[in-house]
């Protein structure tokens, strides 16, 4: 196994593996895990040169924090990043609320909360579940979903004095916003001095709907990190594009992608996971993974050699905008 090129992250002193761990399914996503399992996927993760953890206390209403720092209590010899979200407090509740995404989610209803006392809530309470790991990159989760307009960018700038309050008195090194969407990342663009974007379901090998939000954050020198490059699975062979059924016109793209990569001789999964990676601006492309198995997949669909002609044959096909942009140089 080659090494893991690895990527700073903004003007920061982080330097990350392009490939992260997604927490979210050791949280349940779509179907149980186990604190084992959260075991055996990190230590494979980290075995493979994988040292960035992402989660967030939405992931099965803090099962995934508790989960993840079982996991990486275990990694006592081994440096990781851990970043995870502010905005959503957990609340002891009768019962988890009905999200069919998560099966298994613990007993905590959810309050949206972006101010100063808030964050500073979820920072102390993401800790503890996280067994006092303290995270190294905090990102407001979803202020989109709350607010819009005005209002949208007045929670983040409220947001963003507390982030940068913490990142000042260096409790967290890095500071950004996960978002599905651009917009929300234009909006903190004029808002302050961020580290990075965790951007979600947005840009991928199929669909470049960033609006030229990766151009600017190169100009700007922040960092991207995508996640969910496989698109909630239907790049890997689900059924799912963005968490819900695969719609028609969506599936007739995957079926030109997947013959474009065939006649390429290249795996659909290789080409998702390296295609973001082709963007100066993205720092890691971060995958959800509950096994050993899918690190070791994944590990190898990143490393897999991909030839030029892929690339020029989706441009060709209208499915990519950028086939010409020269390769970045690896560091490791």
């Amino acid at each position: 196994m080659t090494a893991m090129e690895r990527r700073q992250i903004g003007g920061t002193a982080l330097s990350v593996s392009v490939l992260g761990l997604g927490a979210a399914p050791l949280g349940g996503l779509y179907q149980p895990s186990s604190a084992e399992q959260a075991i055996e996927t990190v230590q494979a993760a980290a075995a493979a040169g994988i040292d960035l953890f992402d989660v967030a206390p939405h992931y099965g209403q803090g099962l995934a924090e508790q989960r993840l720092g079982v996991g990486l209590a275990t990694l006592r010899d081994k440096d990781f990043t851990l970043s995870t979200k502010v905005g959503r407090l957990l609340d002891a509740a009768p019962a988890a609320p009905s999200q069919p995404n998560w099966p298994e989610a613990l007993p905590f209803s959810t309050l949206y909360d972006a101010s100063r006392a808030g964050i500073l809530r979820s920072v102390e309470d993401s800790r503890h579940r996280l067994g006092e790991l303290a995270p190294a990159m905090l990102f407001l989760h979803d202020p989109d979903r709350q607010a819009s307009g005005a209002a949208l960018a007045e929670m983040i700038a409220e947001a963003y004095r507390t982030l940068a309050d913490l990142r000042a008195e260096g409790l967290v090194s890095a500071i950004g916003i996960g978002v599905n969407a651009a917009e929300p990342c234009r909006m903190a663009l004029d808002t302050g001095d961020w580290d990075c974007f965790l951007l979600a379901g947005t840009y991928s090998v199929l669909r470049q709907d960033d609006d030229g939000l990766l151009d600017l954050c190169e100009r700007r020198g922040v960092s991207v990190l995508i996640g969910g490059p496989y698109m909630s699975g239907a790049l890997a062979g689900g059924a799912t594009w963005r968490y819900r059924p695969i719609p028609p016109d969506i599936a007739a793209d995957i079926a030109r992608l997947r013959a474009v990569c065939a006649r390429n001789g290249v795996p659909v999964e290789a080409a998702a996971l390296q295609f973001p990676l082709r963007h100066p601006a993205v720092a890691a492309v971060l995958v959800g993974m509950r096994s050993a198995d899918e690190v070791e997949r994944n590990v190898a669909f990143l490393q897999r050699d991909i030839p030029h002609s892929l690339w020029a044959d989706l441009a060709a096909e209208g499915l990519i905008t950028d086939a010409v942009r020269p390769p970045i140089e690896a560091s490791s």
